[in-house]
């Protein structure tokens, strides 16, 4: 089981040092939600593996000499760091199908402590730079196209410590500046709520809610409901 702990490069957590902090919601299947919870741990995206392919590519790049660069740099950060990729939001239908298994999975809401959270600038035109280097290169972690703005994005960018031995993976446990405070079912979610209490587990302080479509508007919305009762399925 890996023991790594979230940061900013260069990747080290001060105790007892935590600014203030911002709710933050991680979208992911219930098969996966349910290990994340049952394991007090998120998955760390490699830089190599993230849906845009214009991350870490945003910068534009006329000369064959910046994209020489680029793409070194690119190639020497994947080998050593990754991304924990949130939403500052949870309404959006979108995000629902694209992340949590269309509406089928959970959203984990976390208070993120904002001195490693750092929210993605959205642009419509990619910058102009003459060289390129690690501290540019970082920033470009946090930029993406106009048209993904409706995720609302804000992300940790943290070292690749700890591999774990069964699945080959990386894993950052939950921890003071990463505190599980929301789950969040989806609309098709089947999972009772006992079965997320369960996985979660009862020491922790959290908040479980069920979520259903709006009625007047685009978005997913809470269920004032609540869980559905086996019997009323």
């Amino acid at each position: 089981m890996s023991r790594t702990t979230v940061g900013v490069a260069p990747v080290h957590t001060v105790k007892g040092t935590c600014s203030s902090m911002r709710r933050a919601y991680h979208f992911v299947s219930l098969t996966y939600g349910l290990e994340d919870l049952r394991h007090r741990r998120l998955k760390i995206s490699r830089l190599d593996d993230l849906n845009d392919p214009f991350e870490l590519w945003a910068i534009a790049q006329s000369d064959s000499r910046v994209r020489k660069a680029l793409r070194e740099t690119k190639e020497q950060m994947a080998r050593d760091f990754g991304l924990l990729c949130f939403s500052l939001a949870w309404h959006n239908p979108v995000l629902w199908s694209h992340y949590a298994d269309r509406h089928r999975g959970i959203a984990l809401g976390f208070d993120v402590d904002e001195g490693i959270l750092k929210p993605v600038s959205y642009r419509k035109t990619r910058p102009i730079l003459k060289a390129v280097d690690l501290t540019i290169a970082e920033s470009m972690l946090f930029t993406k196209f106009y048209d993904w703005n409706y995720e609302h994005e804000a992300r940790i960018f943290t070292a690749l410590n700890d591999q774990d031995l069964q699945t080959g993976l990386y894993f950052a446990d939950f921890n003071d500046q990463l505190t599980l405070r929301e789950v969040i079912a989806g609309p098709a979610c089947a999972a009772s709520l006992g079965e997320l209490q369960q996985a979660t587990g009862s020491g922790a302080k959290v908040r479980f809610r069920k979520a259903r479509l709006a009625f007047k508007t685009f978005r997913v919305v809470v269920d004032q409901r609540g869980f559905p009762t086996p019997s009323s399925k």
